[in-house]
């Protein structure tokens, strides 16, 4: 997992393309038959029935019209990355709609959904006739429908207390041309709100967010999504008529939670574009198992190697002015080094107590308080121990025969990084398990001693929230300098990875054309 300071979990594990077809995808409308008070049934796919819209397809002319000739061509085209494009430039234009919370309410019906045309004319909507119209606008730009997904569901929201809130929600999957689904929010970018300053007090107040599918459709067909938090035996029609879609996840609160390192390192120095490719990429990195190499990640203690990867990424950026895949790339590599190695560990901290605390930049051979030791003894008294002679750490023995004392002595004075996708590993994950290794570095000379770095999860630090299986740092902390608390270190190492990301850029942006 790539270091991200956004507080939405991982959505990778869902199946976005749905689990079971619903033969009767019909509702209830809250509309009721002029002169009458009675409501009729409707099928929800209506809303995204769209290929022949007049509307639409105006609405997307004048759009394409605002571009420059250059991205025109490129939005027409059937060219690589001309898909990815066609969504970026539609979420950017719904950005710029309003958000209208609950102005469609009609007597005591539930809230009217708006069909697409009808959010156009109002010139906005709440997250429902966002979500509709940004996918209708999605398909009639040339996006197939199958790559498509507008989800009900609701976001299970984690306060820093442990209680958790649920709240009705509907939004946009996408299915890239990389093949990855990613979630196209409809509220983040819109422009304005109606509790904008209450909205950006909530933000803190929110430890991680949970995006949880129930049904998905788009024009051809509605689909369950199997989940624990819905019962299985529940009936589309009685979902809806149950729902609420929650007004409260209005614009600021929205940017506030999907923020990522990229935004917070780059936004004022990038187009959403640019910065939409760069996001793309890191996504790539880590959901396509089938290209997984630790040189990427920092994993399995390949420190000097993936800097070497590092460098030529950022060499290669640098002579083109657009190449953001390889930037991309190179900052999911740079976020990655600071969660996942052991740096912040031994790191000198600036202003440690501090919300924006953080370590300097990383450079070999400085910046650290101590030479790294990983004994029960401390490398220095300021620092908590990171112990690989105890029980507190897995070994992967299929690989590793040698003792703890041992795998302590190999690594005394170097930046480690836990085990990672390692054959036969017994303590693997199923989705760890199914990646591979690149042979080149599993049949070189001293692999082994790999086997005896911690699990990647015992010791990575690449969350909002700490982990089960994690092992070297606590939940409890005795202040915000505490070194030995989870929270801390990952503020300190966001904080890092963002300066980070910043200067690498601007110490590599290419010449103008």
């Amino acid at each position: 997992m790539c270091l991200q300071a956004s507080l939405v979990k991982p959505w990778d594990s869902w199946n976005w393309v749905g689990d079971e077809i619903i033969h009767k995808p019909i509702i209830p409308a809250s509309r009721t038959v002029p002169g009458t008070k009675k409501r009729y049934p409707i099928d929800i796919r209506e809303f995204l029935t769209t290929t022949n819209n007049a509307v639409v397809s105006q609405a997307l002319d004048n759009l394409i019209r605002t571009l420059p000739s250059v991205e025109q061509s490129l939005f027409r085209s059937h060219s690589r990355g001309s898909f990815d494009f066609r969504a970026d430039t539609i979420k950017i234009f719904v950005g710029q709609l309003r958000y209208v919370r609950s102005a469609n309410k009609e007597g005591r019906c539930p809230d009217a959904w708006l069909y697409p045309d009808e959010t156009l004319a109002q010139g906005g909507g709440d997250c429902e006739d966002l979500a509709f119209l940004q996918a209708a606008l999605l398909m009639a730009a040339g996006i197939s429908g199958y790559c498509i997904r507008v989800a009900l569901g609701a976001l299970k929201i984690t306060l820093p207390d442990g209680k958790a809130q649920q709240h009705d929600h509907v939004w946009v999957m996408y299915q890239n041309e990389s093949s990855i689904w990613e979630i196209l929010e409809p509220m983040p970018a819109i422009t304005s709100g109606t509790r904008r300053a209450a909205a950006r007090a909530m933000v803190p107040a929110v430890q991680s967010l949970e995006y949880v599918p129930f049904f998905v459709f788009n024009a051809d067909h509605l689909w369950r999504i199997q989940s624990r938090h819905l019962d299985a035996n529940c009936e589309f029609v009685d979902y809806c008529l149950k729902r609420t879609f929650w007004g409260k996840f209005d614009p600021s609160f929205a940017a506030g939670v999907h923020s990522t390192i990229y935004d917070k390192a780059l936004g004022d120095l990038l187009s959403a574009g640019a910065l939409s490719i760069i996001k793309r990429e890191s996504l790539w990195l880590d959901a396509n198992i089938l290209i997984y190499d630790p040189r990427d990640h920092f994993d399995n203690g390949y420190i000097a190697e993936s800097w070497a990867r590092v460098k030529d990424r950022l060499t290669q950026f640098k002579q083109s002015n657009s190449d953001w895949k390889t930037f991309g790339a190179a900052a999911h590599s740079i976020g990655d080094f600071y969660a996942h190695s052991s740096y912040l560990h031994f790191a000198v901290l600036q202003n440690p107590a501090d919300k924006n605390g953080q370590a300097p930049i990383y450079v070999p051979g400085i910046g650290l308080v101590a030479s790294p030791c990983y004994t029960s003894a401390s490398a220095d008294p300021s620092l908590p121990a990171f112990d690989l002679t105890s029980n507190q750490f897995s070994t992967n023995t299929e690989l590793w025969k040698g003792t703890k004392q041992q795998a302590a002595d190999a690594w005394k004075g170097k930046l480690i990084a836990g085990r990672y996708a390692q054959l036969h590993d017994p303590w693997a994950g199923f989705f760890e398990g199914l990646t591979g290794m690149p042979v080149e570095l599993s049949q070189a000379p001293g692999y082994a001693v790999r086997g005896s770095l911690p699990r990647h999860d015992e010791i990575a630090v690449d969350d909002t929230s700490m982990g089960k299986q994690h092992r070297l740092y606590a939940a409890k902390s005795s202040g915000p300098a505490d070194r030995g608390a989870y929270a801390n270190q990952f503020r300190w190492r966001v904080n890092t990875a963002i300066q980070h990301v910043r200067h690498a850029f601007l110490d590599n942006r290419p010449a103008g054309p």
